[in-house]
């Protein structure tokens, strides 16, 4: 059976793999400034979420209503969304 990692050994680890995530950060950062110098670009700008035509189905106040929805049998589902499609 497997002994369970001492303390030392767990802490000495996570230094390890911080210290890698480091260096993958501090090589993806140098990647990117390469490319945005590259380009010509200074600045890349965040990705923007436009509002969607049926964005309402996904309010908070209808979470409920969706779950009550999902978890209906099959039949009687298919049955509300034809009386409602109409």
């Amino acid at each position: 059976m497997k002994q369970p990692r001492g303390a030392a050994e767990v802490e000495a680890l996570l230094a390890q793999w911080s210290q890698r995530d480091d260096e993958a950060g501090n090589r993806a950062a140098a990647r990117r400034q390469t490319a945005l110098s590259a380009s010509g670009a200074s600045l890349v700008r965040d990705y923007e979420f436009h509002k969607k035509p049926n964005d309402w189905i996904h309010l908070d106040w209808l979470r409920p209503i969706r779950f009550v929805y999902r978890n209906l049998p099959f039949g009687l589902r298919m049955a509300l969304k034809k009386r409602l499609a109409r």
